[in-house]
């Protein structure tokens, strides 16, 4: 039988289908290890030192290489990087523990992909008291440090993490983009959200995010010792700093929707896969889904976002905020460059599915 080319507009008909959606449920576990405080009158507070294992096995709907859905999604910097690095930091603290006064907390979570749903549950259900939990190191893809740029998180969440980080960084020859925000996709978020001062570690998005090409032979290894070497000390620092980090709560418009994170942390569903390229002022589109949000306003690969919701959108960070402050249903204005034109559309936002 010939294949039929040709869309047939069936005027009038009406359709009706019933369908079951069938859940599959695993358990999953937050896999935890503590190391004691040397002083016996600071080793009930804890410092915690995390990132997530988990990562989108052979892809699904959050993959950006739909076609490759199927094959091996390594995730080698998401978050091997991460989950390894909290491993080579327990090690280098438990042969130096005398000088950690305060007891550290390693952790590696699982279901940061489908939306920190392993951070979500160990603050809905803490094994060391929250109230004595003094900070929160997070480190998601740590392994592709590029001219040395490092991207911390939550800096303005305690007023002593700006000048250590500024004082730690000089002699590792790093270079530190500051955010104060403590939201963010990621497992810190759950933290935040409890008033515990956290840090975000990141070496920066890449070409590979989200693809089965996110593999080993990528990582910049001797860079990601100099990361981890900046986490330690931090962790340090934290440890054994005298009084109580106080909080600061960063005022800005949340999230809404509930907690989200990895696959669902990064707001309502808009389509577009990022180009990644950091030299732009804007966010380039590598591709736009057809049948999403952004394909059905309009947009195209190769455009350059400029605009989202009347903010100005200078690089992925900015997009990846004002996305998450909106919820589906939300139209939003969007201004694109393409081909020398300034292009202005109305975008739908939806759920994630």
């Amino acid at each position: 039988m010939p294949r039929c080319t040709h869309g047939i507009e069936l005027a009038g008909i009406h359709v009706h289908m019933a369908t079951d959606v069938i859940r599959i449920s695993k358990p999953v576990r937050n896999v935890i290890g503590a190391l004691q405080g040397s002083d016996p009158t600071m080793r009930n507070e804890w410092v915690v030192i995390g990132g997530h294992y988990d990562h989108l096995g052979l892809g699904d709907s959050h993959s950006l290489a739909p076609s490759q859905i199927g094959q091996i999604h390594h995730g080698a910097d998401d978050n091997a990087s991460g989950s390894s690095g909290v491993m080579e930091v327990a090690r280098v603290t438990a042969t130096n523990k005398q000088t950690f006064k305060r007891s550290i907390l390693f952790m590696t979570f699982a279901g940061e992909e489908l939306g920190l749903l392993g951070s979500a549950y160990f603050v809905a259900h803490p094994t060391v008291p929250l109230d004595k939990t003094i900070a929160m190191l997070n480190m998601d893809m740590v392994g592709r440090l590029n001219n040395d740029r490092v991207f911390m998180g939550g800096v303005g969440t305690s007023p002593n993490f700006r000048g250590w980080l500024e004082e730690a960084a000089g002699p590792l020859n790093l270079r530190l983009d500051y955010s104060d925000s403590g939201i963010g996709g990621s497992d810190h978020m759950s933290f935040n959200e409890k008033h515990i001062p956290i840090l975000f570690f990141f070496t920066g998005l890449h070409a590979d995010y989200h693809r089965p090409s996110d593999t080993s032979d990528k990582i910049n290894a001797p860079g990601a010792i100099r990361v981890l070497s900046l986490a330690y000390e931090m962790a340090e620092r934290v440890a054994n700093e005298p009084s109580r980090l106080q909080y600061t709560e960063v005022r800005e418009q949340r999230p809404r929707g509930g907690n989200g994170g990895g696959g669902s942390g990064y707001g309502p569903y808009f389509g577009s896969v990022p180009d990644f390229r950091d030299d732009l002022n804007g966010v380039l589109f590598a591709d736009v889904r057809p049948d999403s949000p952004a394909g059905k306003a309009g947009l195209k690969g190769g455009d350059l976002m400029i605009q989202f919701d009347g903010k100005e959108i200078k690089n992925l960070y900015d997009f990846t905020y004002a996305l998450q402050t909106k919820k589906p249903g939300d139209v939003v204005a969007v201004v694109v460059q393409r081909a020398g034109q300034t292009i202005k559309v109305n975008v739908t936002l939806e759920a994630r599915k």
